[in-house]
Order: C-alpha cells, then structure tokens, then sequence
C-alpha cells in the first residue's frame, strides 16, 4: 500500500488581532424651539430608565451638513417643521472614557405646537426657560447650557458684525 505524504507546507491561519475598542468621537445638533415663549422639551427613553429631558437633536449623517442635520432631527423626532434662527452655542460631553460628543445647540422657531413624538421619547412639554430648573435635564444638555450662560459678550458683538456686515 502507497501512502502519499503531503509535501505542501500549509500556512497557518492568522486571526486578527484582538480589536481594541477605540476612542470614538460624534457629532451632534440640538435645537431650542420656541414657540409664544415656551421652548420645547422632550422626555428621553434611554436604558437606565432615569428619563432625561432634551432639546430634539441627534447625530449627523456622514455627509450631512450641521443645518440639514437639526432640521432633520426635528422632524425625525417631533414631526415639527423649525425656522433655525441662530446658533446658542457650541457643547461637548465625555459620554464614556472612549465616548466623546460634540455640538452645536441651534434656536429655531416653531409656528406651532403639534408634537408627535417619535418612539425615542416618552413625554414632551413647552416650558418657560426660566423652569427648566424642574426639570432633570439630561447631563450633557445642563453643562451645555451653563457654558451658554458664561459666554462673553464679544462673541456676540462679534457675531452681530458678521450678520449686518454680509446681510
């Protein structure tokens, strides 16, 4: 009996490297919609079933600019159609130690209060600015809001210059 031997040296599989998680970082827009006074509030569903309150916003698609982004959210998540008016200010949260989030917080107008809440929240409401603080708001939006608030006046006048000199 002929027994024949493999004489091909085989080469051995590779299994890729065990994938470290890297650092990753996203990009999102929030709008504050007004509507007579009231900004709009929406009550999240996340996993820990704490319930924060926020601005309507998300991610961006690859590709999509800052404006379509907001507007888009908007409707995703409130059915609202938004007149974006300016920009509040610029965010940014360290969601976990590979986890960064960076934004921008739109205003924008509503013409009207017809919210249809998409499945990503719970509740919605139209608040006073001046009663947000009853409301636990989720974290990234309150640290948010207060670098808002210690903004300097020169960015503004800045930004007032740009308007009325390229109108």
């Amino acid at each position: 009996m002929f027994i024949r031997q493999n004489t091909k040296v085989r080469k051995q599989r590779s299994l890729p490297p065990r994938t470290r998680r890297k650092p990753r970082m996203g990009m999102s827009v929030k709008c504050m919609i007004f509507c007579d006074g009231d900004v709009l509030l929406l009550q999240k569903k996340d996993r820990e079933g704490l319930r924060p309150w926020e601005f309507p916003g998300g991610g961006l698609e690859f590709g999509e600019d800052l404006h379509d982004a907001a507007l888009r959210e908007v409707r995703e998540e409130t059915g609202l159609t938004v007149e974006l008016l300016d920009v509040a200010g610029l965010w940014s949260y360290k969601r976990t130690k590979l986890q960064f989030l960076t934004g921008v917080i739109f205003i924008a107008k509503a013409t009207n209060r017809n919210v249809i809440l998409s499945d990503e929240h719970t509740d919605f409401a139209w608040v006073k600015p001046v009663d947000f603080h009853k409301y636990r708001l989720q974290e990234s939006l309150r640290q948010a809001l207060e670098r808002i608030q210690m903004s300097n006046e020169r960015g503004q006048e800045l930004r007032q210059y740009f308007v009325e000199t390229f109108k």
